[in-house]
């Protein structure tokens, strides 16, 4: 329970309303793994350079971003059900509380969390010559 001196939650959700979010969660999961949709699937989309036509240059070409749109893909398939998955989690968590929560569910989200940090490539920061251009130099109509 929240301690008297604690601030009020600034949103309060029922926990029925928490427990069919949840159970959402968990059936928009079980849909996409039991549909294929997996990251192993994704991986299984891969084709050896041989049959883009050997070693013609265009197809070495056709081959290597046709391997990297496979990447792309699966990361983002692993990606979206890790983040479904934690965000069933954190239901969870606001649901039942932190400290009543199994150690192998927080544990596990720690695990997203991880990956997560691992996978995200933050843009570069904008500096003033992006948002003014050179100074100096008046830019192009």
């Amino acid at each position: 329970m929240p301690e008297e001196s604690s601030p009020p939650a600034d949103l309060a959700v029922s926990t029925e309303a928490l427990s069919q979010f949840r159970g959402r969660l968990d059936n928009v999961l079980t849909t996409t793994q039991t549909a294929g949709l997996t990251p192993s699937l994704m991986a299984d989309l891969r084709m050896d350079q041989a049959n883009y036509g050997g070693l013609i240059p265009g197809m070495t070409q056709i081959s290597h971003e046709f391997g990297h749109a496979v990447d792309r893909l699966e990361a983002f398939v692993r990606i979206q059900q890790d983040l479904i998955e934690a965000l069933a989690i954190a239901t969870l968590i606001s649901q039942q509380g932190y400290e009543n929560v199994e150690a192998e569910n927080l544990e596990r989200l720690q695990q997203i969390m991880a990956h997560l940090a691992d996978d995200y490539t933050p843009p570069p920061a904008i500096t003033d010559v992006d948002l003014h251009g050179t100074p100096g130099i008046t830019p192009l109509p």
